[in-house]
């Protein structure tokens, strides 16, 4: 039976072209070496431990099982989506062969699947129930739902017959938000900072003359960014309310610290509150904080994990992750995400004047406001991957 695939595009802008011009697929993890008379997940899982003998098990399995996926489980005539890196819009296709180990593209590229593209333009909101199934730091996934697959085969101009489901089958690594309501809901907000964007692109080629179009992708860069700062803050909420709500678990010291008004102790002490009560009270009175800047991240989320040596914990995991061969230091994350900022603050403050000529506003596009929100997301991702792992030697 006919499958259905979401692929994400690796973190070179040249991949899209490649991909879309030479009619494939492909996937990172290189190291490993040709797969095509190596079939099963025992056979790549010891591949990809031999290649990658210094990221963590959990990592080695999660490779192994998305390079199963692509290499074993896809099937010629499988759907695909295509999360393309330089357009907010979706590309989708069918896959019309076999696995190929190719040395004629550029390095880190040599797990490839032939691929018909039929559309290039799919806006994401389109496919957004399937889009928000794939975990944030997952390259390869099965598409689960029942009704994806009759949906994307009109979307690829056929109107097949209504076929029973298959048994779900995941190809990568579980979800990073494990169900936690504020990620959902930052991939939610980001999602429609995509739509802003996809909206800006089309409009972009329709050469609309009525109103400035680059200011669709100002907005959505300001949206992300502002879906940033809420799910910091909203994250830090619901982890502080169960730790309080847990009088034995240990507790970060920066939590231990953490101070409440003395009206809201009286409250607790008279029991017109519960310690929980006061403590969200005492967080939403302080709703004004911001967490954009990366200290001050650093600093909120050290309120519900002692985490040391915070975004170099979080360059690892988005570099383990990738699979493409692109290292990520701490600095690189911190001032990456400062340029997002202040472009924020540039938009939002000073009407976005391009410093050199002052009549004018900088230059903004699809492309580096598509790169930004995917980059919010994959940060925020990594971080609560650290969130959720204890630190070495805890007990």
């Amino acid at each position: 039976m006919t499958k259905a695939w979401i692929v994400r595009a690796g973190r070179d802008d040249s991949y899209d072209a490649l991909a879309l011009d030479k009619n494939l697929i492909a996937v990172g993890w290189s190291g490993a070496g040709d797969l095509t008379k190596t079939t099963t997940h025992a056979d790549i899982h010891d591949r990809v431990q031999a290649a990658y003998r210094e990221v963590e098990r959990r990592t080695v399995e999660n490779y192994a099982i998305q390079l199963l996926a692509f290499r074993s489980r896809m099937s010629e005539g499988d759907i695909v989506l295509y999360l393309q890196r330089t357009s907010p819009d979706v590309a989708v296709g069918r896959v019309t062969g076999p696995y190929e180990y190719r040395t004629d593209l550029p390095s880190d590229i040599r797990h490839v699947r032939p691929v018909h593209w039929s559309r290039t333009d799919i806006p994401r909101a389109s496919v957004e129930r399937e889009v928000l199934a794939l975990p944030s730091l997952t390259t390869v996934y099965r598409i689960n739902q029942a009704d994806s697959l009759t949906r994307l085969e009109r979307l690829l101009g056929h109107n097949p017959p209504t076929a029973p489901p298959e048994e779900p089958v995941t190809s990568g690594p579980p979800a990073q938000d494990d169900g936690s309501s504020p990620f959902t809901n930052l991939r939610r907000n980001l999602n429609y900072a995509r739509s802003l964007a996809t909206a800006g692109q089309h409009l972009d080629q329709l050469k609309v003359g009525s109103f400035e179009v680059s200011d669709v992708f100002r907005a959505a860069w300001v949206q992300s960014v502002a879906a940033l700062d809420h799910w910091v803050r909203q994250e830090i909420r619901s982890r502080m309310l169960r730790l309080v709500a847990q009088p034995t678990a240990q507790k970060p010291k920066a939590f231990t610290a953490f101070q409440i008004s003395l009206g809201l102790v009286e409250q607790v002490q008279l029991g017109t509150k519960t310690l929980v009560e006061a403590l969200d009270q005492q967080l939403r009175d302080q709703g004004h904080l911001v967490y954009q800047n990366p200290d001050k991240i650093r600093e909120g989320f050290g309120l519900v994990h002692d985490v040391k040596g915070f975004w170099d914990r979080v360059a690892r995991v988005l570099t383990e992750q990738s699979g493409d061969g692109v290292v990520f230091t701490g600095k690189d994350i911190q001032e990456q995400l400062r340029q997002a900022v202040q472009r924020r603050h540039k938009i939002a403050h000073e009407y976005d004047e391009d410093p050199n000529d002052v009549s004018r506003k900088r230059p903004i596009d699809g492309p580096s406001t598509t790169q930004t929100i995917d980059y919010i997301e994959q940060v925020a991702a990594a971080i609560l991957d650290v969130l959720n792992t204890p630190e070495p030697g805890a007990g």
